[in-house]
């Protein structure tokens, strides 16, 4: 759903998608070094590329990985191999620009705009059961996340929310 979201948009020639996620266990870090070596690894004030995380990390967990790509490239099927093991993980699109909605009087949209996909957690990574996704807009224009959502065949389903 994401993705098809993304679609309704307009990407900028520099657009990136950022995962970030939290992993729990030796073996989940080790596998995010091999799918993600040039990502940044964190645990308290301790910031690692991939390829400085010790073999041994577990003095460091729960460690926070952070990745940002070129869209296009394919950290979305290295993410989906992550996610489910992460104790929370997030996608964001954050280089995106909104159409304009002539019948709802919105003009493009190019600021506050972007897609986010929530795993495990809300998007200030409090425990959820399952996933969410978040259409950004300017608070002004909820109506475009309305508009966007029945564009790929969903409808909003919560409140609106204090975004990025």
């Amino acid at each position: 759903m994401a993705s098809a979201l993304v679609g309704c948009g307009e990407l900028w020639s520099e657009a990136t998608v950022v995962l970030d996620a939290e992993l729990c266990s030796v073996e989940d870090v080790r596998l995010a070094v091999r799918l993600f070596p040039r990502g940044w690894f964190s645990s308290g004030n301790c910031l690692l590329r991939g390829a400085e995380v010790p073999e041994d990390p577990s003095a460091l967990l729960p460690m926070t990985l952070s990745a940002e790509e070129q869209v296009g490239g394919d950290l979305l099927a290295r993410a989906a191999v992550l996610l489910p093991r992460a104790a929370w993980g997030q996608l964001a699109w954050v280089h995106l620009s909104w159409p304009a909605i002539p019948e709802l009087g919105l003009e493009p949209a190019h600021t506050r705009t972007g897609v986010q996909a929530c795993f495990h957690s809300d998007s200030n990574h409090n425990p959820a059961p399952a996933h969410t996704v978040y259409i950004h807009v300017h608070p002004l224009a909820e109506d475009r996340a309305q508009h966007l959502a029945r564009q790929v065949g969903r409808s909003i389903v919560g409140p609106s929310e204090n975004g990025w």
